[in-house]
């Protein structure tokens, strides 16, 4: 029987809003906005268990987008007018379709003036008997978004002041019983492209300094032995600098001696824009994205399968997930698709796990 820490069937953690919290938040009441939360954080949790899925999330309901968990909890990030308008010539960003409204810089020394995310997995602890999990920018993506210059330096420098604040959350989040951690990285893709390092200056560099950065909040953690920190490569659906693959370097860069226990990926249909996951050491769990979020069309199960059966001949099984392709809702306003919809594709993952544990997930 397949072992469920291995968290096989997956997702990344962005859920669409139900309808009943979207109600409450136009209500302006504080009061009903925070119960609103909680029931839907814990209704969407036991939704998700009924799926079988490996690991719940809170959905990140309590969000105004992906990166907020950060941006609301830690004093030094300002917005930039220029992020906010588009004109901020952030190359990179604008590479990895992360949209400006999802941007800050930093104004000055970052420093924690709360917890994170306890408020997101308390309700599931709670409530729900089934391994919680918890989506985190990390810190050298924090970096190299706040940095349209994209100076290396500064990015080693602001990524370090951010790896030391998401590693005490990661080990906070171990001792209050999360069972894994999945830190988000999109700009890492354009990085590792053939078509992203022809188009940023200083790839190398950057790629540097945020797989540091990254490496930073997770090394040498005080976990139980069961615990997991993975890092998602994935935003909300396939990047437009895949077309010509990627730097076989590059990757070694990021995959070498890596603390990480799994890798999220994109894993298209296209295999000119895939990962190469041959490349990845055993060992490392690889979430395969199969299911498409930027379409609320489910696939045919006959293509999934295929794509699941290209993956069983070269990988060993505990070494494999399967999950949608990113979240669902990276922020609070930009659904794709209904909650019925999102389920179908939850549904879609479930099916092409139980063929391809042969039934025994």
């Amino acid at each position: 029987m397949a072992d469920d820490f291995q968290y096989h069937i997956d997702h990344h953690g962005g859920l669409v809003r139900p309808v009943e919290l979207l109600t409450a938040r136009a209500s302006g009441d504080a009061g009903a906005i925070a119960a609103a939360e909680e029931e839907a954080a814990v209704a969407t949790a036991h939704e998700q268990r009924r799926l079988t899925l490996s690991a719940v999330s809170d959905g990140q309901f309590r969000r105004e987008h992906f990166e907020s968990v950060v941006y609301d909890h830690v004093d030094g990030f300002e917005t930039n007018a220029g992020f906010e308008n588009g004109a901020g010539g952030h190359e990179l960003a604008d590479l990895a379709g992360i949209a400006p409204a999802r941007r800050r810089s930093v104004r000055g020394p970052l420093a924690a003036k709360s917890r994170l995310a306890d408020h997101e997995a308390e309700p599931l602890l709670r409530t729900v008997d089934r391994p919680v999990f918890v989506a985190l920018p990390s810190p050298g993506y924090l970096a190299l978004l706040s940095d349209p210059a994209g100076d290396p330096a500064t990015v080693a420098r602001i990524g370090d002041e951010l790896a030391a604040i998401i590693r005490s959350e990661i080990g906070a989040l171990a001792a209050q019983g999360v069972a894994h951690v999945a830190l988000g990285n999109p700009l890492l893709v354009p990085l590792l492209t053939v078509d992203g390092r022809r188009r940023v200056p200083a790839a190398d560099a950057l790629l540097d300094a945020a797989v540091a950065a990254d490496r930073a909040a997770v090394t040498g953690l005080d976990a139980p032995a069961h615990f997991r920190v993975g890092l998602d490569l994935t935003d909300h659906g396939p990047f437009a600098t895949t077309e010509h693959g990627y730097d076989t370097g590059a990757l070694e860069q990021l995959v070498a001696g890596t603390p990480f226990h799994r890798l999220g990926v994109d894993f298209p249909a296209d295999p000119a824009r895939r990962l190469p996951f041959d490349d990845i050491p055993a060992g490392i769990a690889v979430s395969f994205g199969i299911v498409d979020v930027s379409t609320p069309e489910p696939e045919p199960m006959d293509d999934l399968l295929a794509l699941a059966d290209e993956i069983a001949d070269r990988r060993s099984l505990d070494d494999v997930a399967f999950a949608p392709n990113a979240g669902f809702a990276p922020s609070a306003t930009a659904p794709l698709m209904t909650a019925d919809e999102q389920r179908a594709k939850l549904q879609r993952v479930e099916m092409v796990c139980r063929y391809y544990w042969g039934n025994e997930i």
